[in-house]
Order: C-alpha cells, then structure tokens, then sequence
C-alpha cells in the first residue's frame, strides 16, 4: 500500500506538471515540469524524500525495463533513420564525451574553491588562536 501510495505521489507531480504545461502552453515536457516541482518541494520542506524513497529506489534499480518501450518506439520510425543513424550516434557519443569533461572540470573547480575555503578556515583559526594567545598573555600580566 505504501508503495501505491508513493506511486501516486509521483504521477500526480506528473499530471500537475502537464496539466501546467497545457494550460500554460509552454514548450517543456510535463514530465520535466513535474520534476521540478517535486524539486521545489523538497527544497521548501513541503515534501520529506521519505514520502517517496522506497518508490524511488525501486524505479531507479529498474531503470533499464523502462527504456525497453522507448527502443521499441523508435524502431517506429526505423525508415526515417536507416540512413542517418552513424550520424546519431556520433551525435550521442560526443555529447556524451563533453559532458564526460564538463563535469569532470566542474569537479575539478568544486574541489579547488573547497580546498581554497579550507586554506582560508585553517588561516582564520591560526589567527584566532594568536589572539586568544595574545589576550590570555595580556590578562596573565594583570
């Protein structure tokens, strides 16, 4: 039952967020729409990861099922891209490899300003503890 539950909760994030869509005529996938508010949720406290986690982790261990249908839709239109399918895939491979890159630098520039914050943390605390030094010297001499 509380897997039905959690379920709901997500297909009607979906819904709200195509129905949003629709009304709103805006040219982004309901689905994404959707996520995003589950997002927004989240972040606002509206909505704890609880009400979903079991759902979630289910659907996410079980992800490859799901992109089954998609590959049987696309042999759909199998005559549209009989010819152009090197060219797809040339596409997909190197989008992939700059995203590949694109997060690693971003990793790389996360790390450097996180080392570079700590550099600065350790500094502060040495001049902290100078002074708190300097200020129990003062008030020995006393």
């Amino acid at each position: 039952m509380k897997m039905f539950k959690e379920l709901s909760l997500l297909l009607l994030y979906s819904i709200i967020g195509e129905g949003l869509r629709m009304f709103l005529h805006l040219p982004v996938p309901g689905s994404i729409i959707g996520i995003l508010l589950l997002f927004i949720s989240f972040q606002t406290k509206l909505l704890k990861t609880s009400a979903i986690e079991d759902t979630a982790n289910f659907l996410l261990n079980h992800l490859t099922i799901l992109f089954v249908p998609a590959g049987v839709g696309l042999m759909q239109y199998y005559g549209a891209i009989k010819y152009i399918w090197p060219i797809l895939l040339g596409a997909v491979v190197l989008c992939s490899l700059v995203s590949l890159v694109a997060v690693g630098k971003t990793a790389e520039f996360v790390e450097k300003i996180t080392l570079k914050s700590q550099e600065e943390k350790a500094r502060l605390v040495e001049k902290v503890e100078k002074i708190r030094g300097e200020v129990d010297d003062f008030s020995a001499g006393e």
